[in-house]
């Protein structure tokens, strides 16, 4: 790109007796500029040259490197000096390409909104029903949306299995059919004294007596619980057990010989609570 400047002729009367008009006042101005020594006005930047004057008065200033450019796309490592407002526009990609955020060496991407949401929205999203998709890391800085194989719901699956404990948080499971299930047995250790065996350590519970036991009610009751307590007699024997539960038979009475076993099964209604004691396992 080069620019020429020309230094025209002095037309300009050298006398005037009368006032200047505002077009010869105009006039002397343009030939003012027109008369300026431009050869040593400096212009900075490597990419700018002026040339000397030549026969006529002209110079030449030219400028060598790239003006701008007409897109981003025309630069392949566009910089930022400041925030990019899109003053809620969307970026697109209008060739249906992808846009991607890559961060240089250990950087995040950081989505902070100072009001509302971050929505990632997915349009071709499965109907229900369908593999569901994920949002994932690949471990090397790419985010992408990956199918997974999981379910709509539990119905679908006809063998499921937990990975962990099954927490079903107080609510209800109905209509079900339970086929090679265990119970986890609870260890009381050696006991006398008053006893209150809490149900959320397990419905089934063993202890070992030292002494005679009181037992009355469960820890933390609630109607609906119930309980099978395995109760095993000393090497001596003799322990005794005194209850204001409600007895099949009216009979509390423990086995008293050494090492002897019983099974009591307590059923609480929330008011009441009904035992079954049976003696003498051998």
């Amino acid at each position: 790109m080069a620019i020429t400047l020309r230094q025209e002729s002095d037309a300009r009367a050298t006398t005037k007796g009368s006032a200047l008009t505002f077009q010869e006042l105009d006039i002397n101005f343009i030939e003012l500029l027109d008369r300026a020594d431009i050869s040593n006005v400096v212009l900075g930047g490597t990419d700018i040259t002026v040339s000397s004057p030549d026969s006529t008065g002209a110079v030449t200033v030219s400028y060598s490197g790239t003006p701008g450019i007409s897109d981003v796309v025309s630069d392949t490592t566009p910089q930022l000096g400041g925030d990019l407002d899109v003053n809620g526009n969307s970026i697109v990609s209008a060739s249906n390409g992808n846009i991607a955020i890559v961060p240089n060496g250990t950087g995040n991407i950081q989505l902070t909104p100072s009001t509302g949401n971050i929505i990632l929205d997915y349009a071709t999203w499965p109907a229900e029903g369908t593999n569901g998709y994920v949002l994932q890391t690949n471990g090397a800085g790419t985010l992408s949306w990956v199918a997974q194989s999981g379910l709509a719901n539990i119905v679908e699956d006809t063998t499921p299995q937990l990975g962990g404990t099954l927490d079903g948080q107080g609510n209800e499971i109905n209509n079900v059919i339970l086929e090679d299930y265990k119970e986890t047995i609870y260890t009381g250790g050696s006991t006398t004294g008053t006893i209150t065996p809490d149900v959320a350590n397990g419905n089934v519970q063993s202890i070992t007596l030292t002494g005679n036991i009181t037992f009355n009610a469960f820890g933390n009751a609630e109607a609906g619980q119930s309980m099978t307590l395995i109760i095993k007699q000393s090497a001596t024997g003799g322990e005794t057990l005194t209850s204001t539960m409600k007895f099949a038979g009216g009979t509390n009475t423990l086995s008293t010989g050494a090492n002897a076993i019983d099974v009591l099964s307590v059923v609480y209604d929330g008011t009441n609570y009904y035992a079954s004691l049976s003696t003498n396992f051998s």
